[in-house]
């Protein structure tokens, strides 16, 4: 069994990424925009500026982040705890418009740390069969995140200042955590003292980088950046769904992505790369498509199962396919590029994908994205990868 093979730091490590996304997906997804209009009586512009601000700084700093973590380990990650924990006290102290956007901004830089050195210490990229143990990373992050998001709301009716107490709380136990395993680890011990720019400049060498996973993973966070303006007037104008059943149909396509990344996780190293890339770019290209021509509720449900099973396709051989590129000396670093990348591609394709919809249609964003996805597919399905993934 997958547990067997965890020891106790590891999944203490698992539990600190869960809770801190939780928190996380709880304050900015569901908290924050109700408090700051509703409880603060500020605009919603301040609520937007301050989600952006958190989100841009977490992408901005990814790299760094992962440079540090290599050079130092774990005490990375109690500074950036700490320092978000800072930001959400001042947020609750001084509630000023200023102090909600630099305070999100100084909680995305202390954040960005959390996912890269949980994903290098539980399945760094040296470890045989480590498929399973990104399976697991990855369903903790999701989990944490939709869950947060969700349950933030439940809370929400007992009033503002026991929701905001208690999402402080659980970052508090998640630094509390971090202390309990703060001991360094032997692989952080060995690691390389070369500078960030030079540890840049020696992945950007590898034509895998540059040829398969840059194009790929921006286009995959493009394409859903494309439906983020879109979708929810889409399902409510073209499916007929409420905002309640729209909400359902998010947790239906997002418990089927959870419920799909272990068992793929299991079952990625005995299948090749091309084949499961191909086969779930092609499924979330179908999906997407077949939106388009739904005009019902009840064919929704299906295709955002079968859309949230495409991405558990997808992510265990996409993130099989990072480490296999990745220098073990220098992975956190590696993730923090390509998080980076990835960030761009959901920064840029809600631009697109308004523009887009706003000269051509709410659907026209949809079909877009369905054709890239196409595309990427017929890459994989093509592209000789292990010819460029040979160390």
């Amino acid at each position: 069994m997958l547990s067997s093979n965890l020891s106790r730091e590891e999944w203490m490590l698992i539990a600190i990424l869960f809770v801190a996304e939780f928190a996380r997906g709880a304050f900015f997804l569901s908290f924050l925009p109700i408090y700051a209009v509703k409880h603060l009586g500020l605009s919603i512009t301040v609520s937007g500026f301050a989600v952006s601000a958190h989100y841009f700084t977490e992408t901005a700093s990814k790299t760094a982040a992962g440079w540090y973590f290599d050079r130092t380990g774990r005490p990375v990650l109690l500074i950036g705890l700490l320092a978000s924990l800072a930001s959400l006290i001042s947020m609750k102290l001084y509630p000023l418009p200023v102090v909600l956007v630099v305070a999100s901004a100084v909680f995305g830089l202390g954040i960005s740390p959390v996912w890269l050195g949980v994903m290098s210490e539980v399945a760094p990229v040296e470890m045989p069969g480590r498929a399973k143990r990104i399976g697991l990373v990855f369903a903790a992050w999701l989990t944490g995140s939709g869950t947060g998001l969700v349950a933030v709301n439940f809370i929400l009716s007992a009033g503002f200042e026991p929701a905001f107490s208690l999402i402080i709380i659980l970052w508090l136990v998640a630094v509390v955590l971090t202390v309990l395993i703060l001991s360094p680890s032997h692989h952080h011990i060995k690691q390389t003292r070369e500078g960030i720019l030079h540890s840049i400049s020696r992945l950007s060498t590898n034509p895998a980088v540059v040829r398969i996973l840059i194009p790929g993973m921006f286009l995959q966070t493009f394409c859903a950046g494309l439906l983020l303006p879109v979708l929810p007037l889409f399902a409510q104008n073209q499916l007929g769904l409420s905002y309640n059943q729209y909400g359902m149909l998010l947790l239906a396509g997002g418990g089927a992505a959870v419920l799909g990344l272990l068992p793929m996780s299991m079952v990625v190293d005995r299948l090749t790369l091309n084949s499961l890339l191909a086969c779930g770019f092609a499924l979330s290209s179908l999906c997407l498509g077949l939106f388009t021509a739904s005009h019902s509720p009840y064919s929704a449900f299906p295709l955002a199962i079968l859309l949230g099973l495409s991405y558990s396709v997808i992510l265990p051989a996409w993130n099989t396919l990072l480490a296999r590129v990745i220098p073990p000396e220098r992975q956190a670093t590696g993730w923090g590029v390509f998080a980076t990348v990835e960030g761009l591609g959901a920064a840029i394709g809600p631009a697109v994908g308004s523009m887009v919809a706003h000269n051509a249609g709410l659907t026209a964003p949809i079909m877009l994205a369905t054709v890239v996805l196409l595309s990427v597919a017929l890459f994989y399905t093509f592209y000789p990868l292990e010819k460029f993934l040979v160390k």
